[in-house]
């Protein structure tokens, strides 16, 4: 991937450009993580950008740092339905169509399923799963009408297999293959690309506001984080991804082999997982 002069906005990828400063693209949490970095990363070419999330004191941070015009700000808790779809309407109003959304909100677990309160899975689907569900379906019937649009779906390697620790959030991500691999398979005909984001390892924090098994937060990050991908690479990825209308990718390093693993050799995978614990 290549960034071109300063008079241009592309990307040569494999040999073709792309210019992608037409698209309307909406980040949804982006105040943190890998949102963040991809908000930093798509703000290099392009300022038909829209970031959100819970936390409007941090967009303002990083609305000044890439310079975004403070009404590209909208700040919505996404767990908040009605909410949602305000915002939803506050986005399609500033840029009149949504071309491409961005799912980066969620939030992480760090306890075994029988130290796990019932709450705590609730959470996790409402904020991992139906909240996106519920902006999508917002959004779906723009793009079919416009006869185009882009999904990029934040998952993790978690939702490729489960392991111990993470069930709630495992399954969550799950859920997000089945509807977004349905609604690919159902809207190909109306050109609705579907890109599923499965990381491994990405150095951010996300572990901090992982949920325990009595909702409270984790507050730790992971040594397993702390050596991860860094996040501007992993952003990186995703944009190249997007560009090139990818299905599915897997950044990180060499954990993202349990994927392989899980598809050729499951017992062994089966194997190496059960000997992770807390």
């Amino acid at each position: 991937m290549v960034l071109m002069g300063s008079g241009e906005s592309r990307l040569t990828i494999r040999g073709y450009n792309m210019n992608i400063v037409g698209k309307n693209i909406w980040i949804i949490g982006a105040s943190m993580g890998i949102g963040n970095a991809l908000a930093k990363e798509l703000a290099t070419y392009t300022k038909n950008l829209v970031i959100s999330s819970r936390k409007e004191a941090l967009l303002e941070g990083l609305a000044e740092e890439i310079n975004l015009p403070s009404e590209n700000i909208i700040p919505f808790d996404i767990t908040h339905y009605e909410e949602a779809k305000e915002a939803t309407n506050k986005v399609i109003g500033l840029m009149g169509n949504i071309d491409c959304v961005i799912f980066t909100a969620g939030v992480s677990q760090r306890s075994l399923i029988a130290d796990t309160q019932f709450s705590v899975y609730e959470r996790l689907v409402k904020l991992n799963y139906l909240s996106i569900i519920n902006i999508s379906l917002a959004i779906l019937p723009l793009m079919v009408e416009k006869k185009s649009g882009h999904f990029v779906v934040l998952s993790s390697i978690a939702g490729k297999f489960g392991t111990p620790d993470r069930s709630g959030y495992s399954a969550s991500k799950h859920a997000l293959h089945g509807f977004f691999e349905s609604l690919r398979a159902e809207h190909t005909k109306d050109h609705i690309n579907v890109t599923l984001v499965c990381p491994g390892f990405i150095n951010t924090d996300i572990t901090m506001r992982s949920l325990t098994g009595n909702g409270s937060a984790y507050q730790h990050i992971d040594n397993e984080l702390v050596h991860g991908m860094p996040v501007n690479l992993c952003a990186k990825k995703i944009i190249k991804a997007i560009i090139g209308k990818k299905r599915e990718i897997y950044p990180g390093g060499k954990e993202v082999i349990g994927v392989y693993l899980n598809r050729f050799f499951p017992r062994l995978l089966q194997r190496i997982v059960s000997l992770k614990r807390k």
